[in-house]
């Protein structure tokens, strides 16, 4: 993963409801109704919100009939967290000094 595309997934992180989302997607699959019941917006707000973790890769959906599942998409995930773990190298940020 190149940093512009970890910079992408920052972007669809930024909101603490989509965090909240994710963490309850790494526990297991769930459909939308069930998601719902962890907040207190609507249906619309949600698919929104499924809509940009979707296109940013860190959801997948598959349809069930009339219901739609979402599930953590872990090797993006896992993908991201590499990139993040080497911005703490010296790559990145220098020399003890400061230095870069």
């Amino acid at each position: 993963m190149k940093l512009a595309e970890a910079s992408a997934i920052c972007r669809v992180l930024s909101d603490p409801h989509r965090l909240v989302i994710l963490e309850r997607l790494m526990e297991r699959e769930q459909c939308g109704s069930e998601l719902l019941k962890n907040f207190t917006f609507s249906q619309p707000t949600l698919s929104h919100h499924m809509k940009i973790m979707v296109e940013g890769g860190l959801v997948t959906e598959r349809r069930e009939g009339k219901r739609t599942y979402y599930g953590a998409n872990r090797r993006t995930w896992d993908e991201f967290m590499l990139v993040l773990d080497g911005l703490s190298s010296e790559t990145y940020w220098g020399n003890e000094e400061g230095e870069a």
